[in-house]
């Protein structure tokens, strides 16, 4: 692609407008398990019938099923009985994520060293979302949570996808660190939400994207609320672009609207630091 823009902020904007960037999606299976866990009457079997559509999907699911975190079990043999063992929402959770991986590398080893910090965050924000909804008493969203957490900088992904193929087209421009990372800030909330949506993504991930650097809290939800307080402490823990360590999370205004205690908020900050040892 030939950007026909001088500029380089709207040279960004038009690559990641373009459809030439090997950028991730929402699976169309995923979308369809996504309606089916939604519906109050569907059977383990006919969620086993979506993921058998997908044989990456399938075989991704026996793995996790059989991974060592079960170790003593017997083998689980088939989808049906990896559902009953991981859960439906887990299950739903990890073949996402899973799909979502391998978008975060690349043979640039600049843009790479930034997607593996960009995956190590989100993966981070995924897993504390998660566990923090369960804490503070939003276990029914808490699932909801993890992919909430996971696609919440889903912007900067696409971003660092757009100056990949920059580097690789445009020889003569130089993408210095500082400017880089001034427009991952700048620019990914808007690209993300934009990208999400033409996706046809569910619209409670939108939305988390859209205003998860709000000022306003006033008519943030408590899934928008933990991941912007999960985000935080991930800032402070150095997990992903930013390192803060001056944060208090107790004084976050979205702590203080949820009612999260201290207690709690210290041991999302070891999970934090401990969550690249955790399985999905």
């Amino acid at each position: 692609m030939e950007p026909k823009s001088s500029s380089l902020s709207s040279m960004v904007e038009e690559y990641a407008a373009s459809e030439t960037l090997n950028l991730p999606i929402f699976p169309g299976v995923a979308r369809e398990l996504y309606a089916k866990i939604k519906d109050q009457n569907a059977s383990i079997e006919d969620i086993a019938a979506i993921v058998g559509k997908d044989q990456a999907m399938a075989a991704q699911m026996l793995k996790l099923a059989n991974s060592a975190f079960f170790a003593g079990l017997n083998k689980a043999r088939t989808i049906r009985e990896c559902i009953m063992r991981l859960g439906v929402r887990q299950v739903y959770n990890c073949l996402v994520a899973g799909s979502q991986k391998d978008f975060y590398a690349s043979r640039d080893p600049v843009i790479g060293k930034h997607l593996a910090t960009l995956w190590q965050h989100a993966l981070a924000t995924a897993k504390g979302s998660q566990w923090l909804l369960r804490k503070t008493g939003y276990a029914e969203v808490a699932e909801e949570g993890f992919l909430a957490g996971l696609f919440h900088d889903i912007g900067k992904l696409l971003l660092l996808k757009v100056f990949e193929t920059i580097r690789a087209e445009r020889k003569e421009i130089t993408l210095s660190e500082p400017f880089l990372l001034e427009i991952l800030d700048f620019m990914h909330v808007e690209q993300g939400y934009t990208f999400m949506k033409g996706w046809n993504m569910p619209t409670v991930y939108c939305d988390v994207e859209k205003h998860h650097h709000d000022e306003d809290i006033q008519n943030a939800d408590a899934l928008s609320l933990v991941v912007r307080i999960v985000d935080r402490v991930c800032a402070k823990c150095g997990c992903g672009f930013k390192h803060d360590p001056t944060i208090f999370p107790a004084t976050l205004p979205e702590a203080a609207a949820l009612s999260v205690k201290e207690i709690v908020l210290a041991e999302l900050e070891v999970l934090i630091e401990d969550s690249n040892d955790l399985p999905l």
